[in-house]
This record gives structure tokens, sequence and C-alpha cells, in this order.
């Protein structure tokens, strides 16, 4: 390993450092709500079983910051179940949230991933191939125990979309993925959405994604996620998904270089609107993928109907303005 790699490798674990230590409730509570209120739009009953993994799963599932130690810097927090509650709006986030062991295979109705490390910028080709593949890793046990008809929400670095399709290999890290699943949507959260901290600046998705019932005539691994292509005047690989969805990247994306000369993508809100609009693109996305059974959710509320509960003010008009789009690898020693 030469003298650059080891300082890659350093930074990383400076970062991850950062990652783990930052404080994220106020965010993660926020998401919480969003991604219930979306799960109850898309269909899923009162009573289903949830299921959270990773970085602030306690958070996530509506429970307060839960720490314990752990062996690395990539493990997340431990999981959470719960059940999904029996009305919107509804006093906590879920009902009689547990903590959960590595036996809960499910079915679940709901599952939440919440990718460690979602917001740093890793710089080490060790350390990001670690974090490609063991998210799709993640992906692909959450898929696997989730019902038929059932809801993944992954919060995931946005190198995970904006890598899809650049391999032209015959093996694709989506095609397992493909072949059991929806992908229903996304949206891009700026930088620094969740942590202050000046190491924990890169862009996270919130990637929604629905298990695919048994049937015949289902798609193919090709339709699951849009391809990707270079950034214009950038050598950073972006999704083409926003190209068509621009109102679902909430900020200004701009390429930026760091102290290492590596070109980073960053998400800008300097007037800090995305929580106003994120709303807003999560309620597009359940419009768009609703069932088809009526208009409401089989506990006959139409959830899309409700408001979502907030304290948060009105949006400043102007706000809904589209922004302009400017095989085995070793775990990184961290």
């Amino acid at each position: 390993m030469n003298r650059y790699e080891e300082r890659l490798i350093e930074a990383d674990r400076l970062a991850m450092t950062a990652h783990t230590r930052a404080d994220a409730t106020s965010g993660h509570h926020f998401l919480a709500r969003q991604i219930w209120h979306t799960a109850q739009a898309l269909g899923v009953p009162p009573g289903s079983d949830v299921l959270v993994t990773g970085s602030g799963s306690a958070q996530l599932i509506g429970t307060a910051p839960v720490t314990h130690p752990t062996g690395s810097m990539w493990e997340g927090s431990v999981p959470w179940r719960a059940q999904i509650p029996p009305r919107w709006p509804y006093p906590a986030y879920t009902v009689n949230p547990q903590p959960a062991d590595g036996r809960a295979r499910g079915p679940f109705a709901v599952q939440v991933i919440s990718q460690v490390g979602l917001d740093v910028h890793v710089r080490s080709l060790a350390a990001w191939s670690y974090q490609q593949r063991r998210f799709h890793e993640d992906l692909t046990t959450a898929l696997q125990r989730s019902a038929p008809g059932g809801l993944v929400f992954a919060l995931a670095h946005h190198s995970i979309l904006d890598s899809a399709g650049l391999d032209d290999s015959a093996h694709s890290p989506w095609e397992q993925t493909g072949q059991v699943a929806d992908f229903l949507g996304a949206a891009r959260l700026p930088s620094h959405a969740l942590r202050a901290e000046d190491r924990c600046d890169a862009p996270a998705d919130l990637l929604i994604f629905r298990r695919r019932s048994p049937g015949p005539d289902q798609p193919g691994s090709a339709l699951m996620v849009p391809r990707s292509q270079w950034m214009p005047g950038a050598g950073i690989p972006v999704t083409t998904y926003y190209r068509t969805h621009r109102e679902h990247v909430l900020g200004l994306p701009m390429a930026r270089t760091d102290q290492w000369d590596q070109e980073q993508l960053a998400v800008v809100d300097t007037k800090r609107t995305w929580q106003h609009r994120l709303p807003r693109v999560l309620d597009q996305i359940a419009r768009a993928h609703r069932p088809a059974a009526g208009p409401g959710t089989p506990s006959g509320l139409d959830v899309l109907a409700t408001p979502r509960p907030t304290t948060r003010p009105r949006p400043r008009a102007g706000v809904e303005t589209t922004r302009p789009p400017r095989a085995t690898d070793p775990v990184p020693p961290l």
C-alpha cells in the first residue's frame, strides 16, 4: 500500500469517527415521521410488523437514542422492531418498539435500512468498495425478510444510486434485487441534512423499494434503477433518475474538489428548505405507486388526504421551484 492510500484510509477513519459521534437525532426523528406516513400511503395496514436496522435505528423507529459498544465503526446500532400504529397522526412513532436480535426473519411489511457512513465521502478504494458491497448485502437481506408487497426504505450514500449501471460487466449488484423488487423512487437529501459535522457532508438518498408479489410477466433487473452518467464538467457519476425528477433533489447539486484533489458531490441547501420539500416529494411517489384497491388504505383512512403532523411553518413562496441540475473486498481497516 502506497503512502497516498494510507493517508486516504486515515482520512476515512477520522470521518467515520465523526459520523458515529455526531448527533443526528433530530433529523432521524423527522425522517421517521415521513417514512411511516409514506408507508401507510402506500397501503401498509396498521399493525403490520416493522424492522429497522443500521445507523440511528432507535431514533428511526421512534425511541430515544440508544448507545452500545460496537466492534467496528461500520457496525450499526442494534435492530429495532415494532408495529405500524393504528391511525395517523399518532402520539408516538410506533407501537411498542423493542430491540430485535439477529434472528428476526420476518416476514416484515416495512423495513428501514440506514447505511452506516451514509453522509461520509470515503476516499480510499477499500472503504468505498466495502461501503458499496455492504449496502447491497443489507438490501438483499431486507428483501428476503419482506412479505409480498412489503416496503423497504433505504437511507443510503448518494454513490449507491449514482454508480448504478456504470459497470458494463455481466454481473450487476442490482441484479438480485431486480429479480424480486421494484424501485418506486428516491429523494436526495442535501449535505449536512443529518449531521452538522464538517466531515459528514455527503448527500444521502432515501430510496423506496417494494417486494414484488409472485406472478407472471414480472419486469427484470434492467428496470430496477436508472443508469448513471457523468456529471457535465466534472468527473462524478450521477444517476439519470434526477434528470427527470429534479424536484426530488432537495438542494443545488455541484462538484467540489477536496484537499485530496478528489471531486465530490455536494447538494447545497443554504435556506434549509429540504424539510418543507421532502413530504411533497414522498407524496408524489406514493400517489404514483399507491395500491389499486381504492383511494384509502386498508383501514379506510386516506393517508394522502391527511396532513402530515408537523410543527414546521409553511414553506415560503417559491420553494417548489425546480432546481437546475448541475468482487470481494476486504473490510477497510478503520
